[in-house]
């Protein structure tokens, strides 16, 4: 789809707005369901077991959070978001285009 907006005279940002980002939304918002499932299912199990003596990631936020300190509070959310970014990133590249659009190839 993307080669055919580009023939038709799509900008690559028109591309990625109106092709890209529609056909990735729903894994988006799946993949962003399950990290927040996972890490809120993290910091219950350390908040209760620890008792305020074991930091994880999510305890760190949360404490950051609660003092009222909202920038380092995003630079480390921002921080833990970057490994999976550059995963995803490299990941991609792997991919062909027949393979991201679920192995429909020429439609």
């Amino acid at each position: 789809m993307k080669p055919r907006a580009r023939t038709l005279g799509a900008s690559p940002i028109q591309v990625l707005w109106q092709v890209t980002l529609p056909l990735i939304a729903p894994g988006v918002v799946v993949g962003a369901l399950f990290a927040f499932l996972i890490s809120w299912n993290e910091f219950l199990l350390t908040f209760f077991v620890g008792s305020g003596r074991v930091f994880t990631l999510p305890m760190v936020l949360f404490t950051s959070l609660q003092g009222g300190n909202t920038g380092l509070t995003a630079a480390i959310a921002i921080t833990s978001i970057l490994p999976a970014l550059i995963f995803l990133l490299f990941s991609s590249r792997a991919l062909n285009d027949d393979a991201a659009m679920g192995g429909l190839g020429d439609v």
